[in-house]
C-alpha cells in the first residue's frame, strides 16, 4: 500500500511540475503580447498641437500619448509569478518615467492622455486565447 501512495506522491508531482511549465509557457506569452501592444498602442501619432521643440505633433485630450522621446514606449518591466493557482503576467512602467503618472490620469493644467486601458483591451483577446477555456483571465 505504502508503494502505490509514493508512487501517485511521484505522479502528483511531475504533473504539477508539468502544469507549472504550461503556465510560465502561456504567461511568457501573455506578458509579449502585452509588450507587442503597448509599443503598437504608444506608437500612434497624435492629432493635438505641433510645438516648435518637439519632434511629432502631441496628443490630443483623451488620445493615448503621442510618440517623443520613445522613453514611455521603450521603459518597461515584464514580468509572470506564479502563486499557488494564480498566474499573474504583467508589464510596468519603469520608476525613471516619472511621468506616466501625469499622462495616464492628468494634471491641473492638462487633459490625461490614458494608454493603460487601451493597452489592455486591445490585448485581452489574444490573451484570452492564449490561456484558452483553462484559466480565468482578468485584465
Amino acid at each position: 500500500m505504502g508503494d502505490v501512495g509514493a508512487e501517485f506522491d511521484a505522479c502528483a508531482k511531475n504533473l504539477d511540475e508539468s502544469i507549472k511549465r504550461e503556465m510560465m509557457r502561456k504567461g511568457a506569452l501573455a506578458t509579449n503580447t502585452l509588450r507587442n501592444v503597448e509599443l503598437e498602442v504608444l506608437s500612434k501619432g497624435g492629432s493635438g498641437r505641433k510645438y516648435k521643440r518637439l519632434p511629432n505633433r502631441s496628443s490630443a485630450p483623451g488620445e493615448t500619448p503621442a510618440p517623443q522621446s520613445g522613453h514611455l514606449r521603450q521603459d518597461w518591466d515584464d514580468e509572470t509569478l506564479i502563486e499557488g493557482s494564480r498566474v499573474t503576467s504583467r508589464i510596468k512602467i519603469k520608476s525613471n518615467v516619472k511621468y506616466a503618472k501625469w499622462l495616464e490620469g492628468g494634471t491641473k493644467k492638462m487633459a490625461s492622455r490614458p494608454f493603460i486601458d487601451p493597452i489592455k483591451k486591445k490585448a485581452e483577446p489574444q490573451i484570452v486565447e492564449i490561456y484558452g477555456s483553462d484559466f480565468k483571465v482578468d485584465l
